[in-house]
């Protein structure tokens, strides 16, 4: 197996349990847990997509590293898509529903009129497809984009 693919499968083996602890906690309720879950998952994906790319520096040239930052990417993706689908779908099926009501309960209390209640509930309603697509595709860009910017690095240390 090779490091792109070994550290792709951390990588998304840790964010869907990280996704299945914010579930399980019912974190995903309260107002600033869902964006602090992202905030988290893109530093791991950042420091995992960073030693991989030490370890590959040595054999790979700049193009090379941003294939396997692509490749450890897509790796992680299919597991993050696969995790976030099964968490909402079948572990947690009311995860959008408890999402979207905790947002309407803190748009009442917050006192906004009605309109507003409902733009807020829209603003964070999602379906499980949508999200574990976003999830996925935020998760090869970072990987792409970090293996970019680290082989700059690697590269020009080791002339």
């Amino acid at each position: 197996m090779t490091i792109p693919v070994k550290y792709g499968l951390v990588l998304g083996v840790i964010v869907a349990a990280l996704g299945f602890v914010l579930g399980a906690l019912n974190l995903h309720t309260h107002q600033m847990a869902p964006m602090g879950f992202v905030i988290v998952v893109i530093i791991i994906n950042v420091v995992i997509v960073v030693l991989a790319s030490r370890r590959l520096a040595p054999s790979s040239n700049w193009i090379q590293q941003v294939g396997n930052g692509l490749v450890l990417g897509l790796v992680g993706a299919v597991i993050v898509f696969l995790g976030s689908w099964l968490m909402t779908t079948v572990v947690f099926p009311d995860y959008y529903v408890e999402f979207a009501e905790a947002a309407r309960s803190r748009a009442i209390s917050g006192g906004l009129s009605s309109d507003e209640i409902e733009a807020a509930v829209a603003m964070v309603t999602g379906t499980p497809v949508s999200s574990a697509f976003q999830g996925a595709l935020g998760t090869v860009i970072t990987s792409v984009v970090v293996a970019g910017i680290a082989g700059i690095f690697n590269r020009a240390g080791r002339s």
